[in-house]
């Protein structure tokens, strides 16, 4: 409990930790040594009222004399040890009962000695720890006094010896018990203010320990959620384009060979800024806002693929982060629908709301998964996540889950359900009041999905996985269908540290079923 103040006092010198008691008993002696040579010649001690000068002077200064060797020698050390709460041990014990001998012995040369108590009760109270022994002690001292003083006193005058002792020693007896008392009171309560500042400085580390840890563990989330939405699907859609540009040297026809080798230059461009969008963490929407956005990942989807895909998209009254959920959720839905249902159509709806939220729908004309009708909302979302690691997407659980999480960060919501077009749909709701909800939740999705810069064009995710038009593979002989996917896959995987990529698995599950 008192580690922090041990230490404190510790790393002072030895003298430093007494020095105000050095100082106390200085001045003290000091002034009792020029009240003797005064005294002498009243004359004291008044039992020794016949001796010389000279020898009255030695008896008076002979007690201050030994007092002081006796604070020198045992008391500065029992002292020093009480002050840095160690064991007194035996020091303190001898120091206590000289002390009294001590006092006794000047009280009962000179009366006016007994101003020692002023020193005496306070080393008392400092060396003794338990309350009661303290009090103990000082009712020794005033009982030491006022037997030396009536001893001192008596050989003159019992009465008036009689009645010092009665008046100076109970009296300075309470003083001292009420004063140590408060004091005592004093201390003990300023140690439990310490005790509890110590305690509440350990809680705003650990609190601190925790933020910092919760901070990291946020920001890997981020970022694998930042990977997955960008590099991950770039780079796997640079597999896609290098192994159709192969296959269409392999068969001869260098027109389509250039075609793909052109987008293969474009795609490895975009991952560049990717990268450098990631490490600059600014805005992913670039120019135009959300609807821009989704349209340049839709036309990327378009150049790579040959999907139809249309777009209505009506303008968004969203705050930037809102905005980049949506666009991410437009991109997950289109990845779903080339990935896992194999569409030759796609559409892709935005709608304001009333009051200022959004609705954003990617429906799709392909398969659907299997009870999609049956169990619309969050129970058809985890239907599509199992639907989707069925078909051997390592990934896809990952999307759905991690765009869920995103959406119901800033109090949207998520379902996924039958599309009117045959296959599935994505919906995406954020109500008016998802604003409000959000700062209730404080869901700091890590609050920055949306800090990647302008002109990173990471919007084109679903576009550049997919090489893969549907139809695509027939125009390849059979043979050359499979030949690279184990290694492509594998690299892919490597590249992103584990994280399989999708399109790269859907395209396999295409030409698998093609052959």
């Amino acid at each position: 409990m008192n580690t922090q103040r041990e230490q404190t006092t510790a790393d002072r010198p030895a003298g430093s930790v007494v020095l105000w008691w050095d100082l106390g008993v200085a001045m003290m002696l000091a002034v009792l040594v020029l009240m003797a040579q005064f005294l002498v010649h009243d004359p004291s001690p008044l039992w020794a009222g016949d001796t010389q000068v000279a020898a009255r002077r030695g008896l008076l200064l002979a007690p201050l004399a030994g007092f002081a060797v006796l604070y020198c020698v045992v008391g500065r050390t029992a002292l020093r040890r009480a002050i840095l709460d160690e064991a007194v041990g035996a020091p303190g014990t001898v120091f206590r009962w000289l002390l009294l001998v001590a006092i006794g012995w000047a009280v009962f040369t000179e009366p006016m000695f007994a101003l020692l108590q002023a020193l005496a009760y306070p080393m008392v109270w400092t060396l003794v720890a338990r309350y009661r022994d303290a009090v103990l002690w000082s009712a020794g001292v005033a009982v030491t006094v006022g037997a030396s003083m009536f001893a001192g006193i008596a050989v003159v005058s019992p009465g008036a010896g009689l009645l010092s002792a009665m008046f100076s020693g109970p009296l300075s007896f309470v003083f001292a018990v009420v004063m140590g008392t408060w004091i005592t009171r004093i201390f003990a309560q300023g140690e439990r203010y310490r005790e509890l500042a110590e305690r509440l400085r350990a809680s705003q580390a650990e609190v601190a320990e925790l933020s910092q840890e919760a901070g990291a563990s946020a920001e890997r989330e981020r970022l694998s959620r930042e990977l997955h939405d960008t590099l991950t699907q770039t780079l796997a859609g640079l597999v896609m384009l290098s192994e159709q540009a192969d296959r269409a040297l392999a068969a001869g026809d260098t027109a389509r060979a250039r075609d793909r080798l052109a987008r293969v230059d474009s795609a490895a461009r975009e991952a560049v800024g990717e990268a450098r969008a990631l490490v600059a963490t600014t805005q992913p929407l670039g120019d135009g806002g959300l609807e821009a956005a989704i349209s340049r990942v839709v036309g990327r989807l378009r150049a790579d693929t040959g999907l139809d895909v249309e777009c209505e998209l009506e303008p968004v009254q969203l705050d930037r982060e809102r905005q980049v959920v949506l666009l991410r959720a437009a991109q997950e839905g289109l990845a779903n629908a080339r990935r896992h249902a194999h569409a030759s159509r796609v559409l892709v709806r935005l709608e304001a709301q009333p009051g200022g939220g959004a609705l954003l729908r990617v429906d799709d004309d392909g398969v659907g998964p299997p009870g999609a009708a049956a169990s619309a909302g969050e129970e058809g979302l985890a239907e599509a996540q199992r639907f989707q690691a069925a078909r051997g997407s390592a990934t896809a659980g990952f999307g759905l889950s991690g765009l869920a999480d995103r959406v119901r960060g800033v109090g949207g919501a998520v379902a996924f359900g039958e599309s009117p077009l045959g296959g599935a749909r994505l919906e995406v709701r954020i109500d008016a009041g998802a604003e409000a909800q959000h700062g209730e939740q404080g869901a700091a999705r890590p609050g920055a999905q949306n800090e990647v810069p302008p002109g990173a064009q990471n919007e084109a995710r679903p576009g550049m996985q997919g090489a893969a038009r549907p139809g695509a593979q027939d125009e390849v002989p059979p043979g050359a269908q499979n030949e690279a996917r184990p290694g492509a896959q594998g690299e892919a995987r490597r590249g992103m540290q584990g994280e399989a990529q999708p399109g790269v698995q859907g395209a396999a599950q295409q030409r698998g079923g093609a052959s």
